[in-house]
């Protein structure tokens, strides 16, 4: 407790001045041209994990030499670990206590960084900023006393923005592209080669990969209403494979005693990193909001997903033809994310047809084929 005590004091104490951006960003003179070590922080959540990957890309155009390692969890590690612009990975373990987080923070300390990036700027993460004691600390400005304390740059972001662009504003330097948003998911040789006899094991070509999991029930799209698109997708042609995972597969068998057709759920579950190489084999995704969306545009799949109408705006780039969403309205300033607007409140009120007309928009800019005819259940 004195090291936290003391990090605080030291923070509080100091005279050096703290810059809240405004949005400007700083000339050419302020830019760091030493840096030789860099650290990114992103805990936890997949999806917002993948959303930070542009930032990775940013970061090598424009310190060309520089170490990038990451502070992740055990959850998100799969996901980062074979990234070839990260030079090392970081566990922190997800309950660690006190003397455990001070071990970890002294050991990140020795590394002497010249950049700390806090993508999530969290209590956790932001005293952990704090501790690493990186020359220039970006985080994200909130509420409390911890931006003043934590962070020499902290940022202001823009209300509903793409969560990735978010990212790189956060570096708050001009040589950065804004508009590099694709999302990367690299895997081992080994993870393809499992997704590859997964493939010629279950699929039955062409394939669409249907997700009807989140974690609040409030943002699921009924199971009926999911069931009766993998319905009209399975006559058309398309296998439907039921997306899920560990704890989750009761969903997915109640999507399944609905259809009319014949699923593919009985399956061995594969990893995160195998499960997103399957995608690739897929078609197109219908569904919820989550990480198997962001692992099917990692994959450059097209996908059609229903979500509210916040985070419609903050989850899916901008313009985005291949990336289509379903939403109820929402006072949001942003109208720029592809698909359409319902006048309903709620996602479960979100009826089958609009989602449907959207599968049918990607068809009609050549994105997917529609045709055949359904795989009755015996």
């Amino acid at each position: 407790m004195f090291y936290y005590l003391s990090a605080f004091a030291e923070a509080a104490l100091s005279h050096r001045p703290r810059t809240i951006w405004n949005g400007d960003f700083p000339t050419r003179a302020n830019f760091m041209s030493d840096v030789r070590r860099i650290l990114v922080i992103q805990l936890r959540e997949l999806g917002d994990t993948i959303l930070t990957t542009p930032l990775f890309r940013q970061l090598r155009r424009i310190y060309l030499h520089a170490e990038i390692d990451m502070v992740c969890q055990r959850s998100n590690r799969p996901l980062l670990e074979h990234h070839p612009l990260i030079s090392e990975t970081f566990e922190l373990p997800r309950k660690a206590g006190v003397r455990d987080f001070l071990a970890f923070a002294s050991k990140l300390r020795q590394r002497k960084y010249d950049v700390i990036v806090d993508t999530q700027s969290l209590p956790k993460t932001a005293l952990l900023t704090r501790l690493a004691a990186g020359r220039k600390r970006l985080g994200f400005r909130n509420r409390g006393i911890r931006n003043r304390l934590c962070y020499t740059h902290p940022y202001r972001p823009p209300p509903f923005e793409y969560s990735s662009r978010n990212k790189l504003l956060l570096l708050q330097d001009e040589r950065v592209d804004l508009d590099d948003v694709q999302l990367d998911f690299c895997v081992s040789d080994e993870d393809k080669a499992a997704a590859a006899r997964f493939r010629n094991e279950y699929f039955q070509a062409p394939v669409v990969a249907i997700y009807g999991v989140t974690r609040f029930e409030w943002r699921r799209w009924p199971v009926a209403k999911l069931a009766n698109i993998a319905d009209r997708l399975a006559e058309r042609g398309f296998q439907p494979f039921l997306v899920y995972g560990p704890g989750e597969e009761s969903i997915a068998r109640e999507i399944a005693d609905q259809m009319r057709c014949e699923p593919l759920i009985d399956y061995a579950m594969p990893s995160i990193p195998v499960l997103k190489e399957i995608l690739t084999g897929c078609e197109l995704l219908v569904g919820n909001d989550g990480g198997p969306k962001h692992f099917a545009n990692a994959a450059g799949i097209p996908t059609v997903v229903v979500m509210d109408g916040e985070s419609a705006v903050r989850w899916t780039p901008a313009n985005r033809e291949d990336q289509r969403v379903v939403r109820p309205r929402a006072d949001v300033p942003r109208d720029d994310v592809c698909g359409n607007v319902l006048d309903v409140n709620t996602i479960a009120e979100i009826d089958i047809d609009a989602v449907w007309k959207q599968i049918e928009e990607l068809a009609a800019r050549d994105l997917i084929q529609l045709g055949g005819s359904c795989q009755q259940v015996a």
